[in-house]
């Protein structure tokens, strides 16, 4: 497993779908800093059809490499960090390749 610190400060993740991660995976997203979740940082499942607020601190398990995903930007004066991991595809074609 690997894992990616976004640190900004005004993460913003675009539209994408992890194509090289481990198609069968659950990749855990979370969120941190100042800024205010009701009005931006919404995380979006785009072929679910679903944004959903997403408060510093919160967590959430989805495939990524399955489902295109994205997050909302956030007001000019907030901060906003986020740590995910994932397991990349080629590690598991290796192993299974002996």
């Amino acid at each position: 497993s690997l894992t990616t610190f976004n640190l900004g400060p005004q993460t913003v993740c675009h539209g994408h779908c992890d194509d090289h991660d481990f198609s069968c995976g659950w990749s855990p997203l979370r969120s941190f800093g100042p800024f205010d979740y009701k009005k931006g940082g919404h995380v979006v499942l785009w072929e679910l059809g679903v944004a959903f607020e997403f408060p510093p601190g919160t967590r959430i398990f989805f495939p990524s490499a399955l489902l295109t995903h994205s997050n909302t930007s956030i007001q000019e004066d907030e901060e906003r960090y986020s740590v995910t991991s994932y397991s990349s595809g080629g590690e598991f074609q290796w192993v299974g390749r002996g």
